[in-house]
C-alpha cells in the first residue's frame, strides 16, 4: 500500500467516523428535542392544571364572598325590617282600644296575683278603671301604656308588667317569623300573604 493509499484508507475512515460520530450526535439531538419537547409539554399541562385549579380556587372564593356579603345584606335588611315591623305594631296598639276596652282591662287586672298593689301604672284614659281595680293603689298616669298595668307592690319588691306593650313584646319572636315570611311572600309574588 502506498502512502497515498493510506491516506485515502485513513480519509474514507475518518470521514466514515465523523458520519458515524454525526449520525449519533444528529440520534441524540432528536432524543434531546423529543424529550425536551415532552417535558415541555408535561410542564404547559401542570401550568394549565395548575392555572385552572388556581382561577377555580379564586372563582370559588368570590363566590363564598359574594354569598358571605349577600347573607350580611339580607340578615341588615332583616334586621331593620324587625325594627320597621315592632315600631308598626306597637303605633297600632291603641286601636285595641275600642269597644270592648273596659271588658280587656279587666281581664288583664284580673290576670294579677290578688296582692295589696301599691301603686298601677295605666294610660291616662284607664284611671277610672284603675280606680274601680285598684281601690288601695297609687294611680300613675303613664302615656307610654296602650292599655293594661304596671303594677307593684311590697315597696317595690315585686313588679307585674301586664300591659298590651309587653304582651307583644312576649309574643314578638314567635310572631316575627311568620310576619318576615308573610313579607318575602308578598315581595317575590306580589300577592299578599293572606290572599
Amino acid at each position: 500500500m502506498s502512502c497515498r493509499e493510506l491516506i485515502e484508507s485513513l480519509r474514507k475512515a475518518g470521514d466514515e467516523k465523523v458520519r458515524n460520530l454525526w449520525q449519533e450526535v444528529e440520534a441524540e439531538a432528536g432524543r434531546i428535542r423529543v424529550e425536551i419537547s415532552g417535558r415541555v409539554e408535561r410542564l404547559r399541562a401542570e401550568n394549565s392544571r395548575s392555572l385552572s385549579a388556581r382561577a377555580a380556587a379564586a372563582m370559588a372564593d368570590a363566590v363564598n364572598v359574594a354569598h358571605s356579603r349577600s347573607r350580611l345584606a339580607r340578615l341588615t335588611a332583616e334586621n331593620t325590617l324587625s325594627g320597621a315591623l315592632f315600631n308598626a305594631a306597637a303605633g297600632s296598639l291603641p286601636q285595641l282600644r275600642g269597644d270592648g276596652y273596659g271588658r280587656v282591662f279587666e281581664q288583664m287586672a284580673q290576670e294579677l296575683p290578688a296582692l295589696a298593689w301599691q301603686s298601677v301604672k295605666v294610660n291616662p284614659a284607664d284611671i277610672g278603671l284603675a280606680k274601680k281595680h285598684f281601690p288601695g293603689a297609687e294611680i300613675v298616669q303613664d302615656d307610654s301604656i296602650s292599655g293594661g298595668v304596671d303594677a307593684t307592690a311590697e315597696g317595690g319588691a315585686i313588679r307585674v308588667v301586664n300591659t298590651l306593650e309587653k304582651r307583644l313584646e312576649r309574643a314578638w319572636r314567635e310572631m316575627l317569623p311568620l310576619l318576615i315570611k308573610d313579607v318575602y311572600q308578598e315581595v317575590s309574588d306580589g300577592t299578599p300573604a293572606g290572599s
